[in-house]
């Protein structure tokens, strides 16, 4: 006689039982392993990034009852947005150079109350209605350093509480510094034997940069010095002088090779009046084929000078 009753074979019941311990499992841990740890690290983490992204990724903006701007740094009092990216159009909210930030807009920036900074960047939160700010810490590092803009250290916020959890965010960034021409061998213009000689009008804001190459070397050169209306300058006081490598600086003995990229920076102290300074660089064994006067002229060939830094924001509760 046949039996009618379902039966339910042991292996079977273990493999189930197995099955269900682990898909329990997976439900509760797999999620664990996007989470970036408690409720409150999460919106550290969003409140870091986020703060990092609007300061080089926007221009700001400002507004009144009758016009508006990304020009936000000349109308510090109608703030409605702080950015720090460069404008490419006053009259519009984008920018299409992201990560190369305006030197004007940051140095406004170290200027901005504490209160309206906090509320712009949405530095704060809130706990069953009530808000607290979080503390935080934002700055600019250039080779290892705190970057220094017009003698004022680019640095606002706390200082970080020791063992205090915080989430930091680093961007780096293209950093409006000072003002730069740069040379080719052929281009300067020379009245004495291996001096180039160039014109130069101040005054400036900044130090001033100039860079020269492809300089035409007959046999042992050297750069031996520079001066300024005859007057010869002193290292590290008055100038400094380096070789570049694409962005890296390198150190600089004086002794000169044919690839060589030499990059001179003037203390803008020496240009503080307006009028024309003579600057004289004095190489051996370097030939300028372009005799003056007229000398070369640093003002017709001046742009915007940019160096790579980094953007450092920390944010804790």
């Amino acid at each position: 006689m046949m039996d009618n009753k379902g039966q339910i074979a042991v292996d079977f019941l273990l493999g189930i039982s197995l099955f269900l311990i682990a898909l329990t499992f997976t439900v509760q841990f797999i999620p664990g392993m996007f989470m970036s740890g408690s409720a409150g690290e999460s919106s550290l983490d969003y409140t870091a990034y986020r703060t990092a992204t609007v300061l080089v990724e926007d221009t700001g903006w400002w507004a009144n009852s009758t016009s508006s701007g990304t020009d936000w740094e000349e109308h510090p009092a109608n703030i409605m947005r702080i950015g720090l990216a460069v404008d490419d159009d006053p009259s519009s909210k984008l920018t299409n150079s992201p990560n190369i930030i305006s030197r004007n807009k940051t140095l406004q920036m170290m200027n901005v109350d504490d209160t309206t900074f906090i509320e712009m960047m949405g530095l704060y939160n809130n706990v069953d209605d009530t808000p607290f700010h979080y503390g935080y810490n934002i700055s600019f590092i250039q080779d290892g350093n705190i970057l220094i803009l017009n003698n004022t250290s680019i640095i606002r916020g706390q200082i970080i509480p020791e063992y205090q959890e915080s989430t930091k965010i680093t961007r780096i960034v293209l950093m409006e510094k000072s003002s730069i021409a740069s040379f080719h061998g052929d281009d300067l213009t020379s009245e004495t034997a291996n001096t180039a000689t160039i014109n130069i009008t101040g005054p400036f804001t900044e130090n001033i940069t100039i860079q020269i190459s492809d300089l035409n070397l007959t046999g042992s050169s050297t750069f031996l010095n520079a001066s300024l209306d005859g007057t010869i300058l002193k290292q590290p006081s008055n100038y400094t002088v380096c070789k570049m490598n694409g962005w890296e600086k390198a150190s600089f003995n004086g002794t000169l090779s044919s690839d060589d990229v030499l990059s001179f920076n003037f203390d803008k102290e020496l240009f503080s009046s307006s009028s024309e300074y003579r600057l004289d660089l004095e190489f051996r064994n370097v030939t300028l084929p372009t005799p003056g006067p007229p000398f070369t002229n640093y003002n017709d060939e001046n742009s915007t000078h940019y160096e790579p830094a980094y953007l450092v924001v920390e944010v804790w509760e």
